[in-house]
């Protein structure tokens, strides 16, 4: 169809430009200066005829020939147009028919008629753009300025920008849907902290919101509340008693660091981190109660909670971090997580109370001194899995008696188990290839076996090696 189109066109081109070279040929635009051996008759007669069609063309009339020329032409054009014309009805009218389809159906036909009719498109009044096939986007719709502009102003009008706002308790910011509580400002020894403010759930306990209070003894948070910022109560020196929302999910590192008299504390399923220094120096906690969903213990989580108490850690506990329970002398873990997989340095250190560990095959790091000085421990199990024992990771625990290391380990650092007083009987693997300095200094056993190719120190055993001691 746009062959047709463009063949119709240039033929009409092609007849307009034979007229007009006819009319000026005819208007003597062509002819030279008349020879001088022209008779007079002639030259009369040429002025005469040349007279006539003048007068003719003037009144816009041409003679019977060219005018049937202009006839055809302006037929031939009216012609393609016509047939232009037809051609974008139909594919207005497919383009119609595809947008009431249900959706998932095509229309193979349209879809064809629409690629040709965008090859050979045409402007108003049959103006061809020359430059529509080389421009990809010429028929595509492109968002105006003003559009985006106006989007971007509607979404900056829409922002949740929240009210600050004090009254005789609190200071709290004011959002479409949520309280954030920012600062407790009241001097009450017990407190509800309300479940909504204004109409609105309080949702947040913002960072440092009662930290320091010189007067909270007891405390209860509605369920609204999802998170507790960073040292939400550090420092509250006679915080007691807290009941926390049974919607928790989030609590901020320090969020009861230095809550010295704290007593209690129970933490709702749903939280999945115990952060930083969230209960450091709580030195007269007792009873503590982790649920299963708690993944990691951060750095100092609960150092130096020397009354505390507990027995097992949450079955979903993978990460133990630097100090985590550092002196934490009363808790008598006997039950470990199967997916633990890091034990950071000194995260167990004088945990006297503990008397089993029992490392799973999941254990990737046991870092320094993690299990350092805890007397009580009588049972040590590592499973396959793990690859190092780092140092003084077991040093001074005085009651393990027996040791068997699982084809995993590859070595055994510096003083690893020094002082292990009670260690009668260890098993080291053909796999391990580097024992550490003083690694069994003071340990009572008299036998052992390792590979030839191991490398370790004079101090490593506590006795001298000889052939006898390589597999």
């Amino acid at each position: 169809m746009e062959k047709l189109f463009w063949g119709m066109v240039g033929g009409c081109t092609i007849a307009f430009g034979i007229l007009l070279a006819m009319y000026l040929n005819q208007s003597g635009a062509f002819d030279s200066a008349e020879e001088e051996t022209t008779t007079a008759v002639i030259a009369d007669a040429e002025t005469q005829e040349s007279t006539d069609t003048e007068e003719s063309v003037a009144e816009g009339e041409y003679p019977a020939d060219i005018r049937s020329l202009i006839e055809n032409s302006q037929g031939n054009y009216a012609t393609a147009m016509l047939v232009f014309e037809e051609d974008e009805a139909r594919r207005e009218s497919a383009a119609v028919q595809e947008t009431k389809r249900p959706s998932g159906q095509t229309n193979v036909s349209s879809s064809t008629t629409t690629t040709t009719t965008n090859n050979g498109g045409t402007g108003k009044n049959g103006a061809v753009d020359t430059g529509r096939n080389d421009n990809h986007d010429y028929f595509l719709e492109q968002p105006s300025e003003s559009a985006e502009e106006e989007s971007y102003v509607e979404e900056s009008s829409t922002a949740d920008t929240p009210s600050s706002k004090t009254d005789s308790d609190f200071q709290y910011d004011l959002y479409r849907d949520h309280v954030v509580i920012k600062k407790y400002t009241g001097s009450a020894t017990s407190l509800d902290i309300p479940d909504t403010i204004e109409g609105k759930p309080v949702t947040q306990i913002g960072d440092s919101a009662f930290s320091n209070s010189k007067s909270l003894v007891k405390v209860t948070m509605p369920d609204t509340v999802e998170k507790i910022g960073k040292n939400a109560f550090k420092g509250c020196a006679l915080l007691v008693d807290i009941y926390l929302s049974d919607g928790l999910l989030e609590m901020g590192e320090g969020v009861f660091d230095s809550c010295e008299k704290l007593a209690r504390i129970s933490i709702p399923d749903g939280v999945t981190a115990i952060g930083k220094k969230a209960f450091n120096e709580c030195t007269d906690m007792i009873k503590v109660t982790l649920p299963s969903s708690i993944v990691s213990i951060g750095e100092q989580a609960f150092y130096n909670c020397g009354k505390m108490e507990l027995t097992k850690l949450p079955s979903d506990l993978k990460n133990i971090d630097k100090e985590a329970f550092f002196e934490c002398y009363k808790i008598a873990l006997n039950k470990w997580p199967s997916d633990l997989e890091i034990i950071g340095e000194s995260a167990f250190e004088n945990c006297f109370a503990i008397t089993a560990v029992k490392l799973p095959s999941s254990m990737r790091r046991l870092d320094k001194r993690a299990f350092y000085s805890c007397t009580g421990i009588t049972e040590l199990t590592i499973k396959s899995g793990l690859e190092s024992i780092s140092e003084e990771a077991f040093a001074a625990c005085t009651g393990i008696k027996e040791l068997t290391f699982p084809k995993s380990i590859i070595s055994i650092g510096d003083t690893a188990f020094s002082g292990c007083t009670a260690l009668e009987s260890v098993e080291i693997p053909k796999n391990t290839l580097s024992i550490g300095a003083s690694a069994f200094t003071d340990c009572p056993f008299k036998e052992v076996k390792i590979n030839k190719k191991c490398s370790y120190q004079p101090t490593s055993f506590p006795f001298e090696l000889t052939e006898d001691n390589y597999y």
